[in-house]
């Protein structure tokens, strides 16, 4: 069985963020941890009874969630848990504990890496956890990943990256995934056409770079309509090329789509 977790506030991103981990394994066995997180800064004198009263709230809040998004996943089987703690640090804490093949967290609006790694909640999930992240824009129109496009600019990455959960969600909706690979010059380009990795098959495209490595990984998305863009979180990998160089690039990368992001692991 696949086992998501799934962190919600009770916002329209939130449930966003639920809603499309529910339907990416639509054909497959799924448990969800819904995890709400509240507060850890009221004083002692107050704890007892704010505690008392968020609880209460929060454990009706998911009541109603729940009965909202059962009548859409019927095939979901739903877990709860409610933990006093700070949002960065519970699912960090979550994600560690090897019960998750996935963690699904929402973004504002079409922002996508801009937002997850200029120091949201999300971006520190994903800087300190070794599980998998995906990030859900709250205006994306929900679809099956039916096209996945796996930005890579090292192929001996693979090797050092845990590729479990691509690979489950390519094998539960049948997914064709593509490794861009963004070259200045045809010496720099992938010479194979396909790379097989495990039980993961990757198609290889190499499209020729323009200088600004954001337009051309949202050019070609755009062009071909990709339903997930997956990239790998590593010291020499496209995330630092991306959002370390600097900060107008920082400030001008954005993904209509969700993103995974998958780990390199450490030696």
């Amino acid at each position: 069985m696949i086992k998501v977790l799934v962190p919600v506030d009770f916002s329209e991103t939130s449930e966003k963020a639920l809603a499309y981990a529910c339907q990416m394994f639509n054909s497959s066995p799924l448990e969800v941890t819904v995890l709400h997180i509240f507060g850890a800064h009221s004083t002692a004198l107050m704890m007892k009874s704010i505690d008392g009263l968020l609880i209460k709230d929060a454990k009706e809040k998911l009541k109603t969630l729940l009965e909202k998004i059962k009548k859409t996943s019927p095939h979901v089987e739903f877990k709860t848990q409610l933990v006093k703690s700070y949002a960065v640090q519970a699912i960090v804490s979550y994600g560690n504990s090897d019960a998750f093949d996935l963690i699904v967290m929402g973004t504002n609006g079409a922002s996508g890496l801009k937002e997850v790694f200029l120091g949201s909640i999300a971006g520190g999930v994903i800087s300190k956890t070794k599980a998998p992240v995906i990030v859900v824009p709250s205006d994306y129109n929900i679809n099956p990943p039916l096209d996945i496009i796996f930005a890579l600019n090292n192929t001996k990455l693979l090797e050092k990256t845990k590729l479990s959960a691509l690979s489950l969600i390519s094998k539960s909706n049948n997914s064709t995934t593509t490794a861009l690979h963004v070259a200045m010059t045809t010496k720099d380009e992938f010479h194979l056409d396909e790379i097989q990795h495990g039980d993961l098959n990757l198609r290889v495209k190499n499209i020729q770079g323009s200088g600004n490595i954001n337009n051309d990984i949202n050019a070609y998305l755009t062009e071909h309509n990709a339903d997930l863009l997956c990239l790998i979180r590593s010291k020499k990998d496209l995330l630092t090329r991306i959002f370390d160089d600097s900060v107008t690039l920082k400030q001008t990368f954005s993904s209509s789509i969700p993103i995974l992001v998958l780990h390199e692991e450490e030696a």
